[in-house]
């Protein structure tokens, strides 16, 4: 399995799971950091030179909150930034932050909203 693939997995139901609980689509999308690595494809690259995104809801995770990132997120109505750095630049940007690591953020959600 490809670096990174089974905690995508993670995030696709993530996003299944906030899509059913909040009655929105969702989507997975990736810094530049994740093409240029080929972990993921161009066209999922939120940013500047990436897509320009408008959701109602932006769940930021591990994202530093880089300008040209900033630019093609900040159509989103509200922004919830998981983070380990309470420096990032998103934290600015974000309507809600959690200051921890998202490899144990995100399973941790997943969990509760399974639960319910």
């Amino acid at each position: 399995m490809p670096v990174g693939e089974s905690f995508l997995t993670l995030f696709r139901e993530l996003s299944a799971l906030l899509s059913g609980s909040l009655l929105l689509g969702g989507v997975v999308g990736v810094s530049r950091v994740v093409t240029s690595e080929g972990w993921r494809p161009h066209k999922q690259q939120v940013g500047q030179t990436g897509t320009k995104i408008t959701p109602e809801l932006y769940l930021a995770c591990g994202i530093s909150g880089a300008i040209q990132h900033i630019a093609g997120c900040a159509g989103a109505k509200h922004i919830i930034a998981i983070n380990t750095d309470p420096g990032a630049p998103i934290l600015a940007h974000a309507d809600y932050a959690i200051i921890g690591d998202l490899h144990q953020v995100i399973p941790a959600l997943v969990e509760a909203l399974r639960a319910r």
